[in-house]
């Protein structure tokens, strides 16, 4: 009889450990569960990152194969002339443009590809603001330019992607006689 008060107080002390080994497995858990949620949402913006990257130098590459083309600008057409993709799809477009290459419109499943090339304004320069190529130079002391606009879009929002678009401004010299 010399221990029973000390084989009570055991048994006391099983319970208790095994509660505070429990509420210790579940803080751990919720840690756990944190720090993946953390890491996948970091994992999506870095993607989101890296498709905004690329479809932003496909939008470039898709403008820069328009201004490319001399017969995506055609200088007959009044101010407002619209060239589109598509002419039968979209509404105001006055002419298709040029078929540009699969490899420059090649984008995911469920992104859509739209470009226009808009007739902005004839305009006469005193001086062209940019170099000519050493055929084309004039003795000419005004210019007429007509002046475009080209936009190119990509959209993926559709698929959850994003999108990108971009305008260049585009000036053809329109040679005339007096030239």
């Amino acid at each position: 009889m010399k221990y029973p008060i000390r084989q009570m107080n055991k048994s006391k002390n099983r319970g208790a450990v095994l509660l505070l080994a429990m509420i210790f497995l579940l803080l751990m858990a919720m840690v756990a569960t944190t720090v993946m949620q953390t890491s996948v949402l970091e994992f999506r913006m870095a993607g989101n990152d890296q498709f905004r990257e690329e479809i932003f130098q496909k939008v470039e590459g898709i403008a820069e194969a328009i201004t490319e083309r001399q017969e995506n600008f055609p200088v007959a057409g009044d101010i407002g002339y619209t060239v589109c993709l598509d002419n039968t799809t979209t509404t105001g477009c006055s002419a298709d443009l040029m078929a540009l290459g699969a490899s420059v419109l090649s984008v995911p499943t469920g992104v859509t590809v739209n470009y226009t090339v808009e007739r902005q304004g004839p305009r006469l320069l005193s001086r062209l603001p940019f170099r000519q190529s050493q055929g084309a130079t004039s003795s000419s002391r005004a210019y007429d330019v007509a002046l475009f606009e080209t936009n190119a879009k990509v959209d993926g929002s559709a698929v959850g992607l994003g999108t990108a678009e971009v305008a260049h401004g585009v000036a053809v010299v329109i040679v005339t006689s007096t030239q």
